[in-house]
């Protein structure tokens, strides 16, 4: 997968909280992450500017 922001590679990381655990993507060239939760609400965002 490449990064959207620098087009460096990311890799798959598990991340641990209190409650749970998720997967998300972390570039390794530029520290950019990504999960379903990030991108759920960037493309929210993209639809709002739009209308």
């Amino acid at each position: 997968m490449l990064c959207p922001r620098c087009k460096g590679r990311m890799f798959s990381e598990t991340f641990y909280d209190f409650v749970r655990s998720f997967e998300a993507w972390r570039c390794t060239c530029c520290g950019e992450m990504l999960d379903s939760t990030i991108l759920v609400n960037r493309a929210r965002n993209n639809n709002a500017h739009l209308g």
